[in-house]
């Protein structure tokens, strides 16, 4: 291939702008490409130790905690999650900070070479996850920690084979790809499960979703570890139990959320059973500080504000359990929501539809984002048309300024969540400090 300049001296800015501008409907199922592409760069064994985690809630947590786990043993570790919610280089984290933009960019123009000459064409994912790669390779890191984007058989990140899977939940979400059954789903999500694994994590589960895994880990000879059959943890107002066979230990309230605390803890075990040199502070030290932004993260006091990234039903169940157990107050707890066009809005609706006493709904920018017509019409179908009448649902063209219409009408003891989307997450985030002092 002739030298390209011009691509090869790109900004991060100008190789975001090249990404976006990939068709994003243009989703090419199969992994032959992306494993062409990283057979060329060397990018099949990228760390001694690769942990995939796939779900359909609680990945991310996961993977953000095992790593962080890992980083303050001393062993460098590459995290790979998506999507970001304020900058890109939140996707690409090498020991604990977020990669460098001179060698993120670096990763862009070797993918983009590599992909020429092999002759292929790769999505803005394949992309991502091939620069990630190769960032890792580059920084040397002893483990790499990978969340799966979609499904998990024919996600570009399986492209590499993980000695250990993870499987964090199972639930409906991206149905038109994956399958409308949790039997289907499950068999997506399995497809990273391979001949050669040391173990398959499982969390919580449904029997039916059980059954497939439990067939896929068989079929690969690859020993099975699931929760509340083999693990399980019991949490208390000062920490947890863990507990598997004979084994009990005691630790610390984990800042991810509690769901995903005892898969964490059996990965990191066994994890040592391959000879990683974890150690117990560095686990208590992760548990007690790691999280990811938007998960029930609490932005500030009086309102108390939270921003949560639940956009489908199981993570919407997850929230209104989550808000039964904030301390109560005098206050009102007031719902801001923006939500994608692909996602099951009516279920998420009416599972937290006795969760608010107010509802500001904003439309999402983009071709995929929802109207916020199309939401106030799904409220009213819940609450009834009084409750537009009683200016209980209020609609707005942008999160910003439902936000800031929330933050008005709030009393100091109230309550204000922003859920909905990544999307609608990382506009709030880029708008709040104007409305309140974010505590530290």
């Amino acid at each position: 291939m002739t030298e390209n300049l011009s691509v090869k001296n790109q900004s991060l800015q100008e190789w975001l702008g090249y990404l976006e501008g990939i068709d994003p409907n243009r989703i090419e199922l199969g992994l032959n490409r992306v494993k062409a592409v990283a057979a060329k760069l060397n990018l099949l064994k990228i760390a001694a130790y690769t942990i995939e985690v796939a779900g359909t809630n609680g990945k991310g947590s996961t993977a953000a905690l095992i790593a962080g786990a890992l980083n303050k043993s001393g062993i460098k570790t590459g995290l790979y999650t998506s999507p970001h919610l304020h900058v890109f280089t939140e996707r690409v984290n090498i020991g604990g900070k977020n990669v460098d933009e001179a060698l993120l960019c670096k990763a862009f123009y070797a993918v983009y070479e590599a992909a020429e000459q092999c002759g292929v064409s790769l999505t803005y994912f394949e992309y991502t996850t091939l620069a990630a790669f190769y960032c890792f390779k580059a920084a040397n890191v002893q483990a790499a920690v990978l969340e799966i984007g979609l499904g998990g058989r024919l996600d570009a990140v399986n492209v590499v084979d993980a000695d250990i899977a993870v499987i964090t939940s199972i639930g409906f979400d991206h149905t038109a790809l994956l399958g409308n059954t949790l039997a289907k789903i499950a068999y997506e999500k399995a497809g990273i499960i391979k001949k050669g694994a040391a173990a398959c994590v499982v969390g919580k589960v449904d029997f039916e979703a059980l059954n497939v895994i439990e067939a896929k880990a068989k079929a690969e000879n690859v020993p099975l570890f699931c929760e509340d059959r083999d693990f399980n943890a019991d949490f208390s107002d000062d920490g947890f139990w863990y507990k598997q066979g004979n084994r009990s230990d005691f630790y610390p309230l984990s800042k991810i959320p509690y769901i995903c605390a005892a898969s964490s803890i059996t990965v990191l075990n066994l994890l040592k059973n391959l000879g990683a040199d974890i150690t117990v502070s560095a686990v208590n030290s992760a548990l007690k500080t790691v999280s990811l932004p938007g998960r029930m993260q609490k932005i500030c006091s009086f309102p108390t504000i939270y921003f949560d990234v639940a956009h489908n039903p199981p993570a919407a169940l997850h929230l209104k359990q989550s808000l039964s157990n904030l301390p109560q107050t005098k206050g009102i707890k007031r719902a801001v929501v923006g939500m994608l066009k692909d996602k099951d809005i009516e279920s998420v609706l009416h599972i937290l539809k006795d969760s608010f006493d107010m509802w500001y709904v904003a439309s999402l920018p983009g071709a995929r984002g929802q109207s916020k017509e199309r939401l106030k019409d799904a409220l009213e179908q819940e609450l009834g048309k009084n409750a537009v009448f009683c200016n209980k649902i209020k609609d707005y063209s942008c999160v910003k300024d439902a936000l800031h219409a929330a933050v008005d009408e709030a009393h100091a003891e109230d309550t204000i969540i922003v859920f909905g989307s990544f999307v609608t997450v990382g506009e709030a985030g880029d708008c709040v400090d104007t409305i309140v002092k974010r505590e530290e």
